[in-house]
This record gives C-alpha cells, structure tokens and sequence, in this order.
C-alpha cells in the first residue's frame, strides 16, 4: 500500500492538524448550515427566484453533511471536505448571487466564508486555491452579470474583493503561528511522527466517533527488537537512522486515519478507529514484515507488536495501553520478531 499523503496533508502533522480541526469546528459548521438556511429563506421573501434560491441552499448543506459523513473511514478525507467547501460551497454561493441580481445583492460578500473555511483547515496550501476561485466567482458574478451595474456602483465589485484579501491575510498568518506551535509540541523531531502529547486528546475524539458508529478502537504497541545492542555496538548515529527508516517504512503502510506515534526511544504505537482485533493484528503483520524487510545501515532489524482491542468506548486510554503492552511482552518472551493479541480480557491499567 502506497502513502496515503495528499498534496493538502502532505505530512503527519498536516493530517492530525486537519482531523483535529474538524472535530473542533463542528459546532461552527452548524451555525454555518442554520445562517445558510436563514440568508436562503429571507432573500426567497424578496425575490422572485425564491424557491430556486432554497433549493440551491438545500443541495449545499447536503453535500455539506455527506461530505463529512464517516469521514475517519476514507483514505483521504481532507480532499473530500475541500471539494465540498470548494466545489459545492463556492459555487452554490456564486448561483445564489447570480439568482438574487449579481453585484445588486450583498450575498456576494458571503463568498469570502469559503476562504476563511479551506485557510482554517489546510493552511496557504488551501489558500492557494480557494482564494483564485472566490475572486473569480465574485468577478464573474458581478462584471459577468451587470458590468454597467459595476461601472456606476464600484463599490459591488470592491468591497467583495477587500473581504477576500483582508481575510486571507489575517487566516494565512493566524494558520501558519499555530500549525509552527502544534509542530513544536506534537511531532517527533527524529522521525517526524505524532509524539505522546497529542495521543490523549486524539483518542477522546476517536472513542467519541467510535461510539457513536458502535465500531471497536484498537492500538498496537511496537517495540524495535535489541535496539540497545544497536546504539551499543554502532553509535548513535546509526540508532537514530534506524528509528527514521523504521518510522517510514510503517509509515508507509497506512492509510490517512491510521495514526502512527513514536512514544519514545524505539517504542511505536498505532491508533485504529474502527478496526477489529483481527484486522489490527493483520495491520501489524503488514508492519512486521515491512520492517523486516528493511535493511537500515545494512543492519537486520526486526519489530514485535502487541494488539489491544477494546469494545467499550469508554475504557480509557491508559486501559488498551496496557493491553497492548502486556501483547508486546507476550511477543517478545515468544521469540520477537512476531505479533500477538491478549487472549482475555484487557488489564486493568495502574
């Protein structure tokens, strides 16, 4: 399976940036949809396009809610929820403008929403289009359907783009401080996966998903076999390039929603929102054999997994740690080099 990395989250850090961000705007979508509605019904009272005008909200804040439907399960969600807000938003916007009299309605001035929308979630890297496209939708919806309208009333036309830019300057800054503060404290300098930090959080919001969906968590703890004797016997140096060809080659074996840690020294952990104990231990199968495959500083290095597997969203976090933990310690008193799961049920973490 080849990287799941899209040019939107071209990183861990990018792609646990953009889930965190949609679990914490989820509330703002709401005030989105119930505005959207409003802004429909009140222009439907006073222009003849009414009911097209409701059926164009309607459509939007449907493709809104599919958009995000189950969004943990796909392979690259940040490209779905930009295709909506990009797509279906902006353009839904833009039919409306042209359905209530184009540069003669101030509904033109909402389509500056998309681009504090992409710049929140995605950074300039979102910017880069939404902003070309909004400009382009606000010109074609104002010179395009009235252009003498424009000529007398310049402030149509102006206003509209000044929204645009004020916005994308305050969001490109505002975006860029805290995607430079979430590095600092949520990735690994060394093999630049998500670090202990962030785990805890993430995991409240995927037991929450998980409960809602009655789908089962998993993790999977994963332990680089006699690292120690590898730092002993050939530096540092060579440690440290280990622990990075190790961190991609797992790496590179999952998908978006599979989020891979690095809880310190040479100990791993996979997070896994709906995945059963079966097709957990099968993931770690995969993993074990990636990293056996390897050949770092043409050294042979080998992995043991632990799997946990827990049905009840409610357990905490600490809980399938230790069930994983006592899988690894399982796997490593079996020889190393394989992958087991608890046989009972999960410890009771102290």
């Amino acid at each position: 399976m080849e990287p799941t990395f899209s040019w939107l989250c071209p990183t861990p850090g990018s792609r646990e940036r953009f889930l965190d961000m949609q679990e914490r705007l989820r509330l703002a979508r709401t005030v989105t949809i119930v505005a959207g509605v409003l802004c429909a019904v009140a222009l439907a009272r006073s222009t003849s396009a009414g009911l097209t005008l409701v059926g164009v909200a309607a459509v939007m804040i449907a493709i809104v809610v599919l958009g995000g439907w189950r969004l943990e399960t796909r392979r690259r969600p940040e490209l779905w929820i930009y295709a909506s807000t990009i797509v279906n938003i902006q353009v839904m916007i833009a039919l409306g403008v042209v359905l209530t009299g184009g540069p003669r309605t101030s509904l033109v001035n909402t389509l500056v929403a998309p681009v504090v929308m992409v710049g929140a979630r995605f950074s300039r890297r979102g910017l880069a289009l939404g902003v070309p496209v909004s400009v382009a939708l606000i010109i074609a919806t104002t010179v395009g359907v009235d252009a003498g309208y424009v000529s007398a009333h310049p402030e149509s036309l102006v206003v509209p783009l000044a929204l645009v830019l004020c916005c994308t300057v305050y969001v490109s800054a505002l975006v860029a401080s805290d995607i430079r503060h979430r590095a600092e404290s949520t990735l690994d300098q060394l093999t630049g996966l998500l670090n202990r930090r962030g785990l805890d959080a993430r995991f409240a919001e995927v037991a929450e998903q998980a409960a809602l969906a009655h789908e089962p968590v998993s993790v999977v703890a994963g332990d680089i076999d006699h690292f120690k004797s590898i730092n002993d016997q050939h530096g540092h140096a060579v440690g440290d390039a280990v622990l990075r060809d190790v961190a991609q080659a797992m790496r590179s074996k999952l998908r978006t929603f599979e989020l891979l840690y690095r809880l310190g020294g040479e100990e791993f952990l996979l997070l896994l929102p709906g995945a059963s104990a079966q097709e957990a231990t099968e993931l770690a199968e995969v993993l074990r054999a990636a990293v056996e495959a390897l050949r770092p500083e043409g050294l042979r290095v080998t992995c043991s997994f632990g799997v946990a597997t827990t049905d009840d969203t409610s357990a905490p976090l600490a809980t399938l740690l230790a069930g994983a933990d006592a899988a690894l310690y399982q796997a490593k008193r079996a020889g190393r080099n394989r992958v087991e799961a608890p046989s009972g049920p999960l410890p009771v973490a102290a």
